[in-house]
């Protein structure tokens, strides 16, 4: 990654948006998509592609975030 600051502390952005925020892995740094101006990271190219295909997943994936840090 070229300085970007990963998006959820550095956390899957997949698993967070499944609503596992609390429990989201560590992401690879290998594995970023940078879209709406925050750089998302993944586990894997598996959840990468799974977050870039099902509608909604970056906005479900901030309300869950928002949800687990309060």
């Amino acid at each position: 990654m070229t300085g970007k600051q990963m998006a959820f502390d550095g956390k899957c952005a997949f698993a967070v948006s499944v609503g596992a925020a609390a429990k989201a892995p560590d992401a690879n740094p290998n594995y970023t998509v940078t879209a709406n101006g925050a750089t998302y990271g993944f586990l894997g190219i598996v959840p990468k592609t799974l977050f870039q295909i099902i509608p909604g997943s970056a906005a479900r994936a901030d309300r869950a975030w928002v949800k687990a840090q309060a």
